[in-house]
C-alpha cells in the first residue's frame, strides 16, 4: 500500500532515514561519511523540510512503514529510502516505480535526482541514466553522489 506522509509519520521517518544510513551506508562509506550523513535528521527543522516540501509517499507493508519517496513538482526525487530490513527485496524499485507513474500521470516529462553509491542501481533500474559524479558536503565531510536523470517523452 502506497499513501502521502503525514505530520504523525515524521519520526518514524527520521528513524528509517538514520537507520538506514548507519546500517546500508558502512559497506560503501568511510565512518566519519556515515557519522556526518546519518545526523541529518538532527536538524528537525531542516529534515522537516526535506520530507514536507516535497511530495513523500509512502511503502506501507503489514501496516510498517518500510520505505519513503519524496517526489517535487518539478520532477525531482528529493528523498528515496528503504528500511534495511527490507532491502534486495524489490520494494525500492516497487516504490519508485509508483513515484515516477504519479509524476508521469502530473505531466512531469523529466525527473531527476542525486543518487548515492547504494541506490543508483534502483534508479537505473527505473530507467535513469547517469549524467555525471558530483562532490557535496554535510558539514566538512565530502561525498560523491551521481547526478541522474530520467526522461519520460
Amino acid at each position: 500500500m502506497f499513501r502521502l506522509a503525514v505530520e504523525k509519520d515524521f519520526d518514524t521517518l527520521r528513524h528509517i532515514y538514520s537507520y538506514t544510513v548507519t546500517k546500508l551506508a558502512p559497506s560503501l562509506y568511510s565512518p566519519s561519511q556515515v557519522m556526518a550523513w546519518s545526523s541529518a535528521p538532527d536538524n528537525i527543522s531542516k529534515f522537516h523540510d526535506f520530507i514536507f516540501d516535497a511530495n513523500t509517499y509512502l511503502l506501507i507493508e503489514n501496516d510498517e512503514i518500510i520505505g519513503f519517496c519524496g517526489l517535487k513538482n518539478n520532477g525531482y526525487i528529493a528523498s528515496f529510502y528503504i528500511h534495511p530490513h527490507f532491502t534486495r527485496q524489490g520494494y525500492g524499485t516497487k516504490l519508485l516505480c509508483y513515484v515516477l507513474d504519479i509524476g508521469i500521470t502530473q505531466a512531469v516529462k523529466k525527473f531527476y535526482t542525486e543518487a548515492s553509491f547504494f541506490s543508483q542501481p534502483v534508479f537505473s533500474r527505473c530507467g535513469f541514466t547517469i549524467l555525471e559524479m558530483e562532490t557535496v558536503f554535510y558539514g566538512d565531510v565530502s561525498f560523491e553522489r551521481y547526478k541522474m536523470e530520467k526522461i519520460t517523452s
